[in-house]
């Protein structure tokens, strides 16, 4: 097929879809409102400059209609409700599918009643939605969407390459201290400060552990201060932002995974964390409720609740028979509902009935 990319192509997630879709033979166009690091697809970055972001993808119009006349697509994929969406829908692709990521119909569909018009209007233009979970479902049919064109799947990781290469009482026999990953952003959404806390209160119960962070954004400096005043600066290791490989080894060189999450989607690094047979100590909410169950997969704690971190914390540090059972059980729910080959596998079959079919009737 032939399939024509809105994305935004600095996003790994952009990377992931191209990468797969390339790799099975297909001819894949990118087109981005910001350049992108080189990749396997061809990349044209569209859009004016202006300070309004919204009217940059607005401003891209005329390129997008432009491309779908050169380049010819038996399908349209635009990433992201509010941008590329909207940019597919404002340029008339037709048939094209809305890939949705979790924030653009969880939190900015919401944001006033412009949002909520823009993305009725963008979702009832789409011809597929594509969403990783079932509250996004549920959010996309409040917002109008039609039900018979929601597709929900979970994007899904590279589960081979973060199968674990040992059993985690293996891996925890070797290390005294609780091994503790982070790897979401450092910004507000993701509360690392209670995480910061949660460690202190960790400390406190005198459970030995080490903790990485390997996320990057706006709060570093205030939660790197935080860490000095809770006492646990010196068992944390500030990566940043890792590579592929890099992060891969640091799944594999830890024992426990936090995500504290205000609000979420299927998160690929939760997948990613099970895949490679850590134990999940995350948020009750509902995106991870659909992966992790409570001592079955996983340890879910309240949102904004450091001693209920802690105390997860502590029970993955102190019977390490739970924590295996939860350990393996965790990377079978992976394996079995979140490899990513099989989710591409799905993505061809819908990209070709909707290439194959007449597109659907938008409705008004």
């Amino acid at each position: 097929m032939r399939i024509l990319l809105l994305a935004h192509a600095p996003s790994t997630h952009t990377a992931l879809w191209a990468r797969a879709l390339a790799a099975r033979g297909h001819a894949i166009r990118l087109l981005s409102a910001e350049p992108g690091a080189p990749g396997p697809v061809s990349t044209r970055v569209v859009g004016t400059s202006v300070p309004l972001q919204a009217l940059r993808y607005a401003s891209a119009r005329g390129a997008v209609r432009e491309e779908i006349q050169r380049f010819k697509p038996d399908v349209t994929v635009a990433h992201f409700l509010p941008n590329y969406g909207f940019l597919a829908a404002l340029a008339g692709a037709r048939p094209w599918m809305l890939v949705c990521w979790g924030s653009d119909l969880l939190v900015n569909a919401w944001k006033t009643p412009l949002h909520r018009a823009r993305a009725r209007w963008t979702l009832r233009k789409a011809d597929r939605i594509h969403v990783d979970a079932a509250n996004l479902a549920r959010a996309a049919e409040e917002l109008g969407a039609p039900r018979d064109r929601i597709w929900t799947r979970a994007w899904g990781v590279d589960v081979p390459s973060l199968a674990p290469s040992e059993t985690w009482s293996a891996r925890r026999e070797r290390s005294p201290a609780l091994r503790i990953l982070w790897t979401r952003q450092l910004e507000d959404l993701y509360d690392p400060e209670t995480f910061i806390r949660a460690l202190g209160a960790l400390g406190r119960r005198g459970v030995p552990f080490e903790a990485t962070i390997a996320g990057s954004g706006p709060l570093r400096m205030g939660l790197e201060r935080l860490a000095k005043r809770e006492k646990v600066a010196d068992r944390i290791a500030w990566t940043g932002w890792v590579d592929r490989p890099r992060i891969t080894a640091l799944y594999r060189s830890h024992h426990a995974y936090v995500s504290l999450s205000r609000s979420d989607s299927t998160s690929q690094s939760l997948l990613e964390a099970m895949a490679a047979g850590l134990v999940p100590v995350v948020t009750d909410i509902d995106g991870n409720l659909e992966w992790v169950r409570h001592r079955r997969e996983g340890l879910l704690v309240p949102t904004g609740d450091e001693e209920a971190v802690a105390a997860a914390l502590a029970e993955v540090a102190k019977d390490a028979a739970s924590a295996e059972a939860m350990s393996e059980r965790s990377a079978t729910v992976a394996r079995e509902r979140g490899n990513l080959a099989d989710t591409v596998d799905l993505i061809e079959r819908q990209l070709s009935e909707l290439a194959g079919a007449p597109a659907a009737r938008a409705v008004s």
